[in-house]
């Protein structure tokens, strides 16, 4: 048996789809930005922590040239700011400022945080800042 349609309801059926098609996007779309937008907005990330891995060679070897006997733990540390340095998508020299807590011992309480900042480049990375 073949079915026939008439316009109205070819009509209705096409405006009917195309209303279900855009607010089922809409709300998938809102959804999926809202958790990016979290997961951003939380202190650690995958791209996050892989970020202060790479700084940690040389974080360590300016904490520990400053103060043999502090450490300092990668959960706690916090990237306060990242800076291009050259305007332009092809450049990729960037300062980059990172707080560390510091302690003596596994125990202890904080001795107090150090900020280093990092100029990270094509060639490699340096620490060029120390504070208190």
């Amino acid at each position: 048996m073949k079915v026939r349609w008439n316009s109205k309801v070819k009509y209705k059926l096409i405006v009917i789809l195309t209303l279900i098609v855009t607010f089922g996007l809409t709300e998938q779309n809102q959804a999926f930005s809202e958790t990016s937008i979290s997961e951003i907005a939380g202190n650690h990330t995958d791209f996050y922590d892989a970020f202060l891995a790479l700084l940690d060679p040389y974080a360590e070897e300016a904490i520990r040239k400053k103060y043999p006997e502090r450490s300092y733990a990668l959960w706690d540390a916090e990237i306060l700011e990242v800076t291009r340095k050259t305007a332009g998508y092809s450049q990729y020299d960037f300062n980059v400022k990172v707080k560390y807590d510091t302690y003596t011992g596994p125990f202890n309480p904080p001795e107090g945080f150090v900020i280093l900042t990092f100029d990270v480049n094509i060639d490699g990375v340096k620490v060029i800042e120390f504070k208190e």
